[in-house]
């Protein structure tokens, strides 16, 4: 399964906005491993925000690949503020 979650805007708006866009790949995946790696990638992003002021506006891209045929697993996660 693949997946990705983007969001750009001040520090709140990217969380909410997150918090909605992860609920799919969530919902998604059947593997409690899986899942456990999305949710813990979802808070690290998260603690992350918390480094940046709340008024910076703040660009996240995430992507993920997952098969669990081989146990095959690639994450790629961006953050940055937009200046």
């Amino acid at each position: 399964m693949s997946w990705s979650v983007r969001a750009i805007g001040n520090v709140a708006e990217v969380r909410g906005c997150l918090d909605e866009q992860f609920k799919g790949p969530l919902a998604g995946l059947s593997d409690d491993g899986e899942r456990r790696t999305v949710e813990m990638l979802r808070d690290c992003i998260d603690q992350c925000l918390t480094t940046f002021d709340p008024a910076q506006v703040v660009a996240v891209s995430t992507y993920g690949h997952m098969s669990c045929s081989v146990w095959d697993q690639s994450l790629t996660v961006s953050i940055h503020p937009v200046l």
